[in-house]
């Protein structure tokens, strides 16, 4: 298993490109330009990517409980699916397409007032979880105000290295998701 991180909000023409991949994965395939649309899609965003193995994303994810940078609590469900079938999502109003959308996409972004940081249920699992620009700056901020000493050690690891150097890059870009 691993975790796949992607900017939220990706520059031309990748975003383009992510939202045609992301319709016509939601028709199946079926768009006539699948998977060209979906190879477009992955060679425009790969520069704005980042992985992990489960492995490496425990590592980390350690490395952030340790400095505080993440917060434990239980994620709320997703919503339930209102559809019938997939062919009634395809044929379906838009409006009730998009209505659904919205309520996964705050489903994914979800986090809990009066918390600081990035709730780890975003990192235990593929999501799909948005870890917006705020959760990524108030975790650097208490990572910064962590002791020096563990820091010291901790930055000559050039993983950790790499996911700290991917948080700051992604606080400029909305965030990152999580699958």
């Amino acid at each position: 298993m691993g975790y796949n991180f992607e900017y939220v909000d990706l520059p031309e023409p990748a975003a383009i490109a992510r939202a045609q991949a992301e319709e016509c994965m939601e028709l199946n395939g079926s768009c006539g330009n699948w998977p060209q649309c979906y190879n477009e899609y992955s060679s425009l965003a790969a520069a704005y990517q980042f992985a992990l193995n489960i492995v490496g994303m425990a590592f980390c994810r350690e490395r952030m409980r340790s400095a505080g940078m993440t917060y434990q609590a239980t994620p709320h469900p997703f919503p339930d699916w209102p559809f019938d079938s997939v062919d009634d999502w395809r044929t379906s109003d838009e409006r009730r397409r998009t209505a659904y959308r919205e309520a996964e996409r705050a489903a994914s972004a979800q986090t809990r007032p009066g918390r600081v940081g990035i709730p780890e249920f975003k990192l235990t699992s593929n999501g799909p979880w948005v870890v917006g620009r705020t959760e990524i700056e108030q975790a650097l901020v208490l990572y910064e105000a962590s002791p020096t000493t563990p820091r010291a050690e901790w930055e000559t690891d050039a993983l950790w290295v790499g996911w700290l150097g991917w948080l700051r890059e992604t606080r400029a870009h909305g965030g990152f998701t999580v699958n």
